[in-house]
């Protein structure tokens, strides 16, 4: 009777371990398919959002070094910004040479900026710093359709080669166009130091961008040779980027943003120009926006100078070579 009750006992613990298993086998498998459709979805409904490339912030090694005595402190935070669009450009024969004609509109979108706060063993402020960026937000792309039907006689829409055209002086608003046709803007951008021949071979971005924006184009031009050294700097070659956009001093090359053309650059920059700097807020610009005016100083070099670069001297050295470009024409 003994042996009859142990060996029904075992039995007992041998079917609740059976059932124990084949519980923990299901909740196994529905765990995975769970984790699966969640992917799936994932991967369906975000399938236009772009995520930066930035390393991860390592949370565990700031809290180790905010633990230790008489050691630094950091302070990690988020930002949300808005991402400007990029212009694509598009050859079109239906157009005539020096016209343009807009297919698609451009809409912004957000991006997530992860910022770092550095502070001494005191808790005074040392400096700031980016450590990562993220897309929440894709943008559409804007799309310009550029004239390349040759003509015989000039057309209305082609300027004159003197029509136009706006004195050179360092007070100069900038917030105008040039007046110079692309023939012009071609002769003065083909030059022996542009090495690369990039804004030789770019020269007719910089008109197309005082037909869209409203912006001497000669003054961007200027802005791309002061800061990328005609074409020759790395971020320049690597990045297709003439104006270290994007670039923070601490980190430059990676925090510079990257385009597939220069053409995206140039327009990226006359557009951020024209919305912050060289417009005060509420001023109608592009696209029937308002300009924001945050780093409005006026719409001088000087005026952009202040908000725009830290050397002081920028202004003197971008006018420079505004005049340079001026006189080749």
């Amino acid at each position: 009777m003994k042996r009859t009750k142990e060996k029904l006992k075992l039995i007992q613990i041998l079917i609740f371990l059976c059932i124990t298993l084949l519980l923990l086998i299901v909740v196994h498998f529905k765990f995975i398919s769970n984790k699966q459709t969640y992917a799936s979805n994932y991967s369906n409904n975000e399938k236009n959002i772009k995520f930066s490339t930035a390393n991860l912030i390592d949370i565990y090694n700031i809290i180790q070094i905010n633990s230790r005595k008489n050691s630094t402190k950091e302070e990690i935070y988020e930002k949300q910004e808005e991402l400007e669009y990029i212009t694509k450009y598009k050859n079109s024969n239906d157009l005539y040479i020096g016209t343009t004609k807009i297919s698609q509109e451009g809409r912004n979108g957000i991006q997530t900026i992860t910022m770092k706060k550095i502070y001494d063993e005191n808790g005074n402020f040392l400096k700031e710093e980016q450590v990562g960026a993220r897309v929440t937000k894709s943008s559409l792309d804007k799309i310009i359709e550029i004239g390349t039907k040759t003509y015989i006689e000039p057309i209305i829409n082609q300027r004159d080669n003197n029509s136009g055209k706006t004195a050179l002086s360092f007070d100069m608003a900038l917030n105008k166009p040039s007046g110079f046709s692309i023939e012009q803007f071609k002769k003065a951008l083909s030059d022996s130091k542009d090495v690369n021949k990039i804004f030789e071979k770019n020269a007719e971005y910089f008109y197309y961008i005082e037909e869209e924006y409203n912006i001497n184009g000669i003054f961007v031009a200027s802005i791309g040779i002061h800061e990328s050294g005609w074409g020759t700097s790395r971020i320049a070659k690597n990045k297709y980027n003439l104006f270290g956009y994007g670039a923070y001093d601490s980190n430059p090359y990676n925090g510079a943003y990257s385009f597939s053309s220069y053409s995206e650059s140039i327009d990226l920059l006359a557009r951020v120009l024209v919305k912050y700097y060289l417009n005060p807020k509420g001023t109608t610009i592009y696209d029937g926006q308002a300009a924001s005016g945050k780093y409005y100083n006026g719409n001088t070099v000087s005026g952009v100078n202040k908000k725009y670069a830290t050397d002081k001297n920028w202004a003197n050295s971008v006018y420079k070579f505004m005049e340079y470009l001026y006189k080749k024409i």
